[in-house]
């Protein structure tokens, strides 16, 4: 029985085959030995996919994992490992193949357009995107992980999926996931695969109750509003030194003198915690008092602050202790110092920080925020303060991080006019 003809760039379904050890050769079970009828009794599996290139010449790739298992994690085990096995020998340059591709395939491929410098995404877009993709499309329990393109482009498959996500992960999280999905079918649609993206015909979807994650303010829950007052300030920054001491070993002890130094750092300044993951160590002008922000928004969000005096002894005190080369918070757990500090880990070693301290509420912007309360609070002008925050409009300053507005009908004010 001839095989199907696949279409350049596209591979056929993955079979998976029982193996048996005879002597020292492993063979495939067949009419001398059956096969055993529970998955477990296997020794060893090999699993098989056809594939065409896109220059249209066929191949074939093949995979062994060991058996021992239950028939729901070999196939898993077999068809992952054959399909990435078939990305790689596929030369693809970016191009989708045809409608019958994997969607987890078609979506790697889109993550790594999207990882291109020219791809004009910035790194927290990307991330953010990889998070969706992980969390909610190529994950165990995923309503699509399993379908092809064509498969998944449909309206009332798209619609389940993302209302799935709005109602145990918040409005935000399915509005992430839909432009992650949309991604990836209307490159399909650019590369010929598809004729039409179906997620533009699905109308965006909301939370169950109405809203995304109602937001409930408890000590448990994050609250993006609120500002530290100073001696709240100083007692996250100390509980954070604390755990730094008390850990001795190497690794974890660096792991947390950074998350202390981080802290700190976003504390006296009140950057963006991208902008302190971008920091070099040329950036900083120690005896001028001065470091120079890179910026990861606008052109605004470039600039030069000044640093408190606490801040710079706090700096110099890990000029001694780490190389003064590459990045100034870069991965604890490596030597490297050019190798940056994984996001998401970063992310969580500040939060447990914050949670250990009584803060769980907190996050990360809440140094920035509580930067320009305190200086709003010094009398500081409002340009001076958006200058410090990066912000090209003042307007946003005020708005967003004091929680005033332009309308300011005050008759003890007019009063005095």
């Amino acid at each position: 029985m001839s095989r199907p003809r696949l279409e350049p760039g596209t591979a056929g379904d993955v079979e998976i085959f029982g193996l048996y050890l005879d002597g020292a050769k492993w063979r495939t079970y067949g009419k001398d030995k059956p096969q055993p009828k529970r998955w477990e009794q296997v020794e060893r599996w090999r699993a098989r996919c056809y594939y065409r290139g896109h220059d249209g010449v066929r191949g074939e790739v093949s995979r062994q994992i060991d058996g021992g298992r239950r028939k729901a994690t070999v196939v898993a085990e077999a068809t992952d490992a054959v399909n990435r096995a078939v990305a790689e020998r596929l030369d693809r340059h970016g191009v989708i193949g045809g409608e019958n591709m994997p969607l987890v395939e078609a979506g790697r491929q889109w993550l790594d357009l999207v990882d291109r410098p020219d791809s004009g995404l910035s790194e927290a877009t990307r991330t953010a995107y990889r998070g969706a993709w992980s969390r909610h499309v190529d994950a165990a329990g995923s309503s699509v992980r399993g379908l092809t393109l064509a498969e998944v482009n449909r309206p009332p498959v798209l619609r389940r999926l993302l209302q799935s996500v709005a109602d145990e992960h918040g409005t935000g999280s399915a509005k992430m996931t839909r432009s992650v999905l949309s991604g990836i079918i209307g490159q399909a649609v650019n590369d010929g695969v598809l004729a039409a993206n179906a997620m533009r015909s699905v109308k965006p979807v909301k939370a169950k109750d109405g809203q995304s994650r109602q937001r409930r303010k408890s000590e448990d829950e994050r609250d993006t509003e609120r500002a530290l007052t100073r001696a709240e300030r100083e007692e996250i920054l100390t509980h954070a030194d604390t755990l730094a001491e008390a850990k001795t070993w190497h690794r974890v002890g660096r792991k947390a003198q950074t998350t202390a130094d981080l802290l700190h750092f976003l504390a006296g300044t009140g950057v963006r915690i991208g902008e302190a993951w971008d920091l070099r160590w040329e950036d900083l002008d120690l005896d001028g008092r001065s470091v120079r922000i890179r910026g990861t928004k606008t052109q605004g969000s470039r600039r030069t602050l000044g640093l408190p005096d606490w801040l710079c002894e706090r700096l110099r005190a890990r000029v001694e202790r780490e190389d003064t080369s590459g990045l100034v918070f870069p991965a604890p757990a490596a030597d490297d110092p050019e190798r940056p500090w994984d996001r998401s880990n970063s992310s969580r070693a500040v939060a447990a920080v914050l949670r250990s301290a009584g803060y769980g509420w907190a996050t990360p912007h809440v140094f920035r925020r509580t930067v320009a309360t305190l200086l709003h609070e010094a009398g500081m002008p409002l340009v001076k303060i958006a200058d410090q925050l990066g912000h090209a409009d003042p307007s946003m300053t005020m708005r967003e991080y004091l929680g005033r507005t332009w309308d300011n009908a005050d008759d003890d004010l007019s009063a005095h006019l």
